[in-house]
């Protein structure tokens, strides 16, 4: 009776502990279809498998549990059990290649691989699924690969900002009196679908307010900006010259006071400008107004208010200054007379004639 019950509880202890494993040696998929799937939920996940019977050429896994503006990571060693052509590929929802790496492999070498994708907001496809698939075309081969997730939520909405107007996530609450201050992420061209973010600003304004927005993006992304009404007519816009260049838009108008609506958009000319972070600073800043004692230039000049005592001193010296004048003319002029009788008296006196009788 005794063994009976050992028996059983040797047997029992068995099937629980063979679940897993018959669970973990299960073969992955060898298409789309019956890809095994992996919830990234949590952040990781890890699969390691080996392709090496004569007719297993790929393992299809599917990744759950993402959203926009997450970027999935995928790293790990091949090692070449017999030379052949391997690859390593993401694929969208709808076996699109996203990204992938082929490479020769020979026997007992180890390989590398990393594979990187950034995930933009797509209102058709909220929980975006996307599939690994890891491949060989001859050879064989063990692998072992992590998956991870990054998370670059634009503005700390929760999500990828929107391409278009219509898919735009506010920017933070713009106060006149404050600097207002986001981040925000592009993918590089292959690393991500991730080429534009639109912002939905709501700003209290008075008319000739200024809205001056200055956006500093990372050393290895170049950006172009604009400024948008409601209906999509582009106010201002601007673009980096170089990688890392700072731009800034600055737009003053006569604003219905209260509060107005616009759209920000900021772009990587189609991931061809690079990738990363950027920085928005908004601010909103007010007309100076002008000193009310400084005159315009086309004003003129009123004439100086004058006493009637000044102005009967400066007629009295007016006059003073005439007379002075005239005295000073006269005596010059007497002078010169005098001077003009005494030459002529002089030359009297040596023109007498004196004759001689011979």
């Amino acid at each position: 009776m005794v063994k009976r019950v050992l028996i059983v509880l040797i047997l029992s202890v068995l099937l629980i502990f063979s679940s897993p494993v018959y669970s973990e040696e299960q073969q992955p998929g060898g298409d789309f279809a019956s890809a095994i799937p992996l919830d990234l939920s949590t952040g990781s996940a890890s699969v390691n498998g080996s392709l090496i019977k004569p007719f297993e050429d790929n393992h299809y896994y599917m990744i759950t549990g993402l959203s926009s503006g997450v970027q999935v990571i995928v790293y790990g060693t091949l090692k070449g059990i017999e030379p052949g052509l391997t690859t390593v590929s993401l694929y969208s929802s709808i076996g699109a290649r996203l990204a992938g790496k082929d490479q020769l492999i020979g026997k007992d070498v180890r390989r590398r691989v990393e594979l990187k994708y950034l995930l933009a907001y797509d209102p058709r496809d909220p929980e975006p699924v996307l599939y690994i698939r890891v491949g060989k075309s001859t050879g064989a081969l063990n692998y072992s690969l992590e998956i991870v997730t990054n998370k670059f939520f634009d503005a700390g909405m929760g999500r990828d900002a929107g391409g278009d107007m219509q898919n735009a996530i506010p920017a933070p609450t713009i106060s006149r009196d404050a600097l207002t201050v986001f981040k925000g992420y592009l993918s590089e061209e292959e690393y991500g679908n991730d080429y534009s973010d639109f912002y939905k600003l709501t700003v209290n304004l008075q008319p000739k307010d200024e809205i001056y927005i200055e956006i500093d993006p990372n050393p290895q992304l170049m950006i172009w900006a604009s400024l948008l009404t409601l209906d999509g007519f582009s106010l201002r816009h601007n673009k980096s010259e170089n990688k890392g260049d700072i731009i800034t838009l600055r737009v003053r108008g006569d604003w219905k006071p209260g509060v107005n609506t616009f759209y920000l958009r900021v772009e990587n000319l189609g991931g061809s400008g690079g990738g990363g972070e950027y920085i928005v600073n908004i601010r909103i800043l007010s007309p100076v107004k002008e000193n009310a004692t400084t005159t315009t230039p086309s004003e003129p000049q009123p004439w100086p208010i004058l006493s009637q005592e000044t102005i009967r001193n400066i007629i009295i010296g007016i006059a003073v200054v005439v007379v002075a004048v005239a005295v000073i003319v006269l005596v010059i002029r007497r002078r010169r007379r005098v001077v003009r009788v005494e030459e002529e008296e002089w030359g009297g006196w040596g023109g007498e004639e004196i004759w001689e009788e011979r």
